[in-house]
């Protein structure tokens, strides 16, 4: 399912996500309320007991504004909470609120968020571009503000501050942009926190001729290629040639701290870390 149909059930759902999440203790829920055109409001984050009496409800507010669409809450930590808000179809706000004094700690864009084991640290896509062309929307992972792959040969992972461009990574030769990367499914934690899995496809866009009409269709696609790729915080990192997949069509997990497999069908692949 894509992002934008994400968004659209989201925005079409009823008044109130059921899911409560489970605090690392397991003591206190959250859950978030949804709104619609027939539901206006602005959207709360409730906290509740095992028994599911509130304690407590809150907007989602950072100085400037409140979120008005919540996508999903994650807890990290046991007095933070972490909200999805949409931003565009490309991109969400992901703010991380402070249970006690109900402030907005921390920020970070893009989307494809995923907690990790220990609740320390999100891996994500890094925000892009929504109006551009398709090789300017090449994904790339973080993990908090840090991108970590894919990077420049010889490059070490690095802080991004806000909005600006991750280092550059499609090559341009004439009409064709190589190497774009597209990840597929969602990112996987180590069970010590310390690794993310994924699986990344790259392909190529030719453009017909060098014309702003050329540029504008955003070219053909050809040469795609898959990889089941273990990334490590320190931007080390290892893959496996896989067969081209669409997101449904594998699994993927870690056997030990060190070994991701992706099942493909009645096939598996190993990828070893060091």
């Amino acid at each position: 399912m894509t992002r934008l149909m994400l968004v659209a059930l989201t925005v079409l759902a009823g008044s109130a996500a059921e899911d409560r999440v489970p605090s690392p203790s397991g003591k206190f829920f959250a859950h978030y309320t949804l709104c619609s055109e027939q539901n206006p409001c602005i959207p709360e984050v409730v906290i509740t007991n095992r028994d599911g009496v509130e304690s407590r409800r809150f907007e989602v507010r950072d100085a400037s504004n409140a979120c008005a669409s919540i996508l999903d809450v994650q807890w990290a930590g046991e007095n933070v909470i972490a909200a999805e808000c949409h931003g565009t179809p490309s991109m969400s706000y992901y703010r991380e609120v402070d249970l006690e004094s109900g402030r907005v700690v921390r920020e970070y864009l893009g989307f494809g968020f995923v907690r990790s084991p220990d609740y320390s640290k999100v891996a994500h896509v890094g925000w892009i571009v929504h109006f551009a062309p398709r090789w300017v929307k090449s994904h790339y992972l973080q993990a908090g503000n840090t991108i970590l792959y894919p990077l420049p040969p010889g490059m070490k992972p690095v802080e991004q501050k806000l909005l600006e461009m991750a280092p550059e990574v499609v090559r341009a030769r004439g009409l064709l942009y190589a190497g774009v990367h597209d990840f597929r499914g969602k990112f996987v934690w180590s069970p010590d926190s310390l690794r993310i899995g994924l699986i990344d496809c790259l392909v190529d866009y030719r453009l017909r001729d060098d014309s702003a009409a050329a540029f504008e269709e955003g070219g053909k696609e050809e040469n795609l290629r898959c990889f089941a790729v273990a990334v490590g915080l320190d931007g080390t990192f290892r893959r496996t040639r896989i067969p081209p997949v669409s997101d449904p069509e594998f699994g993927l997990k870690w056997t030990d701290v060190r070994t991701l497999r992706v099942a493909h069908g009645d096939k598996s692949f190993d990828v070893q870390m060091p």
